[in-house]
């Protein structure tokens, strides 16, 4: 769609304001990965149980509320979770603030913590 379009890029002649992700391995350790199962709450607040039956229920994650301590731009409300008001401006339709995290906001925090990872290591060859 041509929100999309105009929403996302990635050619660096369109961004400015360039500011290196920094600590990018200590943040990257603060998160756990786990697997889940949907809970009641979220089967209540409309989760689409359809999905499960097509994707299998159990899942891969991680906690939203970790990833925003790290990296708040990979945060936003859930969809579900969603109104949009007369002046374009999104909040929370339960007041609740449920959250999710995207995910390919997440890619370039990893690729700096596997250089400093690399960068701990050729300093430990040194040695």
């Amino acid at each position: 769609s041509l929100s999309d379009v105009v929403a996302f890029y990635s050619d660096i002649r369109l961004k400015h304001k360039f500011e290196p992700i920094t600590s990018a391995l200590e943040k990257v350790q603060s998160l756990e990965g786990f697997t889940y199962e949907s809970n009641e709450l979220a089967k209540e607040l409309g989760y689409n149980e359809d999905y499960d039956n097509l994707t299998g229920k159990r899942k891969v994650g991680v906690s939203a509320q970790q990833v925003q301590e790290v990296l708040p731009e990979a945060v936003t409300l859930a969809p579900f979770d969603t109104i949009k008001n007369e002046d374009g401006t999104i909040e929370s339709k339960s007041g609740e603030d449920y959250l999710t995290v995207k995910y390919e906001k997440l890619v370039p925090l990893l690729i700096e913590s596997i250089k400093e990872l690399k960068k701990e290591i050729e300093e430990l060859k040194k040695q």
